[in-house]
């Protein structure tokens, strides 16, 4: 559209009562859900060149009105932000009019406006700006630690998660299973949940043939209809992934895997977001996607409520946090192995 000329203001000049134009860096944000009325509610945090920090409110009955952000470092936009006081904290809100721009923050990358508006104004001090702001955001903004691959995630942790969906079913009214991959294997066996192949959703064979590399995620609550409408091959972003460590007993035999669950809720960020195949990060899992080794070995993989894997008989696999392999011991072995261990941690050693 024909250029206007806007005036931004810097976060550390914001006042109460007005609507001003800003730009900022992500810190913090949630992707956009249902909020408890018929709206979507988006939480971003964002930060400038003064340090200071500005918690935004954003509602919009139209998902992709809100901010497209990816992840935390995406440079954002804002016209017609409406500046309030509460609590004695400043924070932004949708005003009418509200619109916005999300770039990708890596210095480098193409200066892409996404947005779901036909029509914006972007001109070369925009341009200025965005440059301006990746500079100071690639000395003064550490890199996201939470974004992960499943090569390196352990037992214990919360961590965001680029994979590709591969299949996805019903479990029940409250969960739903993502089978997904991201061309690198855990280091721990994985959990399996037991459903019939009936109700998967996806190429089973071609599901079969990357068995070695899949995950299964069980999410829950507010995200289930998320869930629900992702097509399989699409490209995620699952936010705030919870990995749990779950032991399975069956007569001689204790089998230890490792769980994915995105919980219900919003809180630290949890949800999940489409990406598209322009993205950088899409561009490099498709890399490690071609060239995965399909071939490689695997650990056995736990399947829930099924009988253990008898790859390692009459044996116990033994773990603990901090370490970065399994030991299988067999059961004669295992007690004593296990005393020793709690006598070594109990010592200040």
């Amino acid at each position: 559209v024909p250029a206007t000329n806007y005036i931004y203001t810097p976060l550390n000049q914001l006042k109460g009562g007005t609507i001003v134009n800003v730009y900022g860096v992500v810190k913090f944000f949630k992707p956009p859900y249902l909020s408890k009325g018929t709206d979507y509610c988006s939480v971003v945090t964002i930060v400038d060149q003064t340090n200071v920090k500005l918690t935004c409110l954003l509602f919009s009955g139209n998902y992709e009105a809100l901010p497209i952000i990816y992840k935390n470092g995406d440079i954002v936009r804002f016209h017609r932000l409406k500046i309030q006081v509460y609590k004695k904290e400043t924070q932004g809100i949708t005003s009418s009019g509200f619109a916005s721009l999300t770039f990708e923050g890596t210095l480098g990358a193409p200066i892409v406006p996404r947005t779901s508006s036909k029509y914006f104004n972007f001109t070369t001090e925009d341009h200025k700006m965005v440059e301006a702001l990746r500079v100071w955001a690639s000395t003064h903004m550490s890199p996201s630690w939470t974004l992960l691959k499943l090569c390196d995630v352990q037992p214990m942790q919360y961590f965001d998660l680029t994979c590709q969906l591969l299949g996805k079913a019903e479990v029940d009214g409250a969960s739903f299973l993502l089978k997904v991959w991201d061309g690198t294997r855990t280091p721990f066996p994985s959990w399996r949940v037991l459903i019939q192949d009936l109700v998967l959703e996806g190429d089973l064979s071609h599901i079969h043939r990357l068995q070695n590399l899949t995950i299964d995620i069980l999410v829950y609550d507010n995200h289930v209809h998320v869930a629900r409408s992702l097509k399989v091959g699409s490209f995620l972003r699952i936010y705030s992934l919870h990995t749990k460590l779950q032991s399975m007993n069956s007569e001689n035999q204790t089998m230890l895997s490792l769980e994915f669950h995105l919980h219900g809720g919003t809180s630290y960020g949890r949800g999940i977001r489409v990406l598209p195949e322009s993205n950088s990060d899409v561009d490099q899992l498709k890399k490690d996607l071609e060239s995965a080794n399909l071939t490689a070995n695997q650990h056995s993989d736990v399947i829930c409520q099924s009988e253990p894997d008898d790859s390692f008989p009459n044996s116990v696999l033994l773990w603990r946090p901090g370490w970065n392999a399994l030991i299988v011991a067999s059961n004669s072995w295992a007690q004593a192995i296990s005393s020793l261990l709690s006598l070594l941690s109990s010592k200040d050693l």
